[in-house]
């Protein structure tokens, strides 16, 4: 059952408590554009492995309130603040695509909160598109992302943009259509082997706008923005899992972070794609379980 955080402004969190109550914290950052419960259908699995799973909605996704300055760093700031509400010493960030650079913000913004972190098909910052051959096996969102975002700045970018990734307004069964057409036939052959993945996913899409397009725009507008954190601040270990088949967050992604990390560990699975943190879901977990 879904939870609710009020935080010190007025703002609400929203998360799903889940998984084993007494295992290890991990918290799961969802991409763009979805909510908390775009991630694995079945939370038993989460307690298998000795986790307890708290998915967090970023501001303006799922029940967490738009937060129009919101930044990385103030993300990484609501998850500190959701830890003392739930009594975690420290968490361990899980982050899908779009998460990526919310996820790694906390470990840099507060180092002694994390113990480590997975990055998975993660997007990342603006920066990095600088960066020669990066985008070479990357699909046209990504060059649209980086060509826009440098010819309109980040406002231009998310108002072309964010109609483009979900429809508005939108319900479940329009979800479910919206899903179903983004699905390539590898993309449907992974999903095939996961019960409930394709409805899980289309939950997050229609919880993205449940609020209106604020907090998607918002998330896009970050996506061009410099961060607030210096990511060498991020000293734990980061375990970066990519799929040599993902053109959404391609494998030299993963290469650009594991530069800019001081402790990144990168894995290229081949034949695996965007969907890597659904697919490989047990391992992450448990991976993330290991004492540094």
């Amino acid at each position: 059952m879904a939870e609710t955080l009020t935080r010190s402004d007025g703002r609400i969190l929203g998360f799903d408590d889940v998984g084993d109550p007494g295992g290890t914290p991990v918290l799961y950052v969802h991409g763009t554009p979805d909510s908390r419960r775009a991630r694995h259908p079945d939370d038993s699995v989460a307690a298998g492995v000795g986790v307890r799973l708290v998915a967090v909605d970023r501001p303006g996704f799922g029940l967490s309130s738009p937060h129009p300055t919101g930044t990385v760093g103030t993300f990484a700031d609501d998850a500190i603040a959701l830890a003392d509400h739930l009594g975690v010493a420290a968490w361990r960030p899980f982050a899908w695509s779009g998460g990526a650079t919310h996820a790694v913000a906390i470990g840099a913004r507060h180092p002694d909160r994390v113990v480590r972190t997975a990055v998975a098909a993660g997007l990342v910052p603006f920066e990095a598109y600088a960066t020669r051959g990066i985008l070479d096996d990357a699909d046209g969102g990504r060059h649209l992302v980086a060509e826009l975002g440098a010819e309109l700045g980040p406002a231009g970018l998310a108002e072309m943009a964010a109609p483009m990734l979900v429809p508005y307004p939108c319900d479940l069964p329009l979800a479910l259509e919206h899903v179903a057409e983004q699905l390539t036939p590898d993309r449907r052959a992974a999903l095939a082997e996961i019960p409930g993945a394709i409805a899980a996913l289309a939950a997050g899409v229609a919880d993205s706008v449940a609020q209106g397009m604020d907090g998607i725009i918002r998330d896009l507008e970050l996506q061009v923005e410099p961060p607030d954190v210096d990511w060498a601040d991020a000293t734990g270990p980061v375990g970066l899992w990519y799929g040599s088949r993902d053109t959404t967050a391609p494998p030299a992604f993963g290469e650009w972070w594991a530069e800019a990390l001081p402790d990144a560990t990168l894995h290229v699975f081949p034949g695996d794609g965007h969907l890597i943190a659904l697919t490989r879901w047990a391992a992450i977990l448990t991976a993330l379980t290991a004492t540094p």
